[in-house]
């Protein structure tokens, strides 16, 4: 537990999570757990872009100070949250 998302999800939360089928799927404000240097993280969306690779999602922490400075692909998310049971 980084601590990154506390409030929200603690220590001893449950997350319920659903796998996206499309990029369509993810919207602001959505937390997501992504593949990142072989971790999984769960951070929030907090911006989403297109480029010349296509669709991109920057996320953040709530508890950080900062966004994770990487754009999130899709291949890359493995879950969106749905629910939290303390």
């Amino acid at each position: 537990d980084t601590n990154s998302m506390d409030p929200f999800i603690d220590k001893g939360a449950t997350g319920i999570e659903i796998i996206p089928k499309s990029e369509s799927e993810i919207k602001l404000g959505d937390i997501i757990a992504f593949e990142h240097n072989n971790n999984l993280i769960i951070h929030r969306v907090i911006k989403m872009g297109e480029d010349d690779s296509g669709r991109y999602f920057v996320t953040k922490g709530d508890n950080n100070a900062n966004n994770d400075g990487i754009k999130v692909r899709f291949n890359k998310i493995k879950y969106v949250l749905v629910g939290v049971l303390y």
